[in-house]
């Protein structure tokens, strides 16, 4: 591999895994905000909506950026079901954590990066390295020091299933599909999906008097979605499914330390082993990452080089 590109490389998967680190801090606001999870995902998405929307109007007022093409309709066929499924993601997710202890969705949830990394190979035709492979195994084993589950959790437990399949699908198609529609595009597009599928669900959900709450939502939306999110997916195209589903290993990490900056919950010694497991997993996949074909690296050389 060219140096150059392996550089590249390095870099995405660095900004990868501080993006998942960032992620961690999610938990902490949304325990500022008193609304039902459909309310806070609904909002999550509206206001990423519009802040994606007026980041490209400046853009295109400062720079004349053209009107991008319109979307071939297989690909904003695709679109349309990854909003959905990110909606559906989302909701499960919130759900769990509101019906099973923290640490078992936690758990649960986060074996989607190890589906993602075993099933590359055969949906994307990845080439995984045993560094990854090794790279997996400490990565789970981290989670579920991190996260040690309980049994008879009932839907919580079913729930978090249904999250981490969810998830890991969404960063399979979303691999399929983001080279050819763009990451801020492809992040958009998900997110008006889900914001107009979720809409009547919200308008039926009791909002109350939010007061200083909104800005609690502004920040999830516009900043932690609207802005990382689109940015995920860029990072995405440059690098292997595998890579990125290892290295979001850092959020349940960085969510115990938040957790405790934050909130006052003190980690536990376990608690502190598995996310330094879950680091070290990280690090090692910065260092193993590598491009699994010939045509997806010289694809990204192409961007590097412009």
């Amino acid at each position: 591999m060219p140096r150059s590109l392996l550089v590249v490389q390095r870099r995405a998967a660095l900004a990868v895994f501080g993006l998942a680190a960032a992620w961690g801090a999610i938990g902490v606001i949304v325990r500022q905000v008193d609304l039902p999870a459909v309310a806070i995902v609904a909002a999550r998405c509206w206001f990423a909506v519009l802040a994606i929307a007026a980041a490209y109007g400046v853009r295109r007022a400062v720079r004349g950026a053209p009107t991008p093409p319109v979307w071939p309709l297989p690909r904003v066929g695709l679109v349309v079901v990854l909003g959905l499924l990110l909606g559906v993601h989302w909701l499960c997710l919130a759900a769990a954590q509101q019906r099973a202890p923290i640490g078992t969705v936690l758990l649960l949830t986060y074996l989607a990066p190890v589906l993602v990394a075993l099933l590359a190979p055969r949906v994307l035709g990845e080439r995984v390295t045993q560094v990854t492979y090794v790279a997996v195994g400490l990565a789970l084993l981290g989670t579920v020091l991190l996260a040690r589950p309980e049994p008879g959790q009932g839907d919580g437990v079913a729930l978090a299933v249904a999250a981490a399949i969810t998830y890991a699908v969404i960063t399979l198609l979303s691999k399929r599909v983001v080279g050819v529609v763009g990451g801020v595009r492809l992040g958009f597009g998900q997110l008006l999906v889900a914001g107009l599928a979720l809409a009547p669900l919200a308008a039926g959900a009791p909002w109350g008097s939010l007061g200083a709450d909104w800005w609690w939502l502004v920040l999830l939306g516009v900043v932690f979605t609207g802005v990382l999110g689109p940015l995920y997916l860029v990072l995405l195209d440059r690098l292997p499914a595998s890579t990125v589903g290892v290295l979001t290993y850092v959020e349940p990490a960085s969510a115990v330390l938040f957790a405790w900056v934050f909130l006052g919950e003190v980690p536990s010694l376990l608690t502190l082993a598995g996310g330094t497991l879950i680091v070290v997993a990280g690090i090692m996949v910065v260092r193993a990452t590598t491009r699994p074909t010939t045509a997806e690296g010289a694809r990204v050389r192409d961007r590097a080089v412009r």
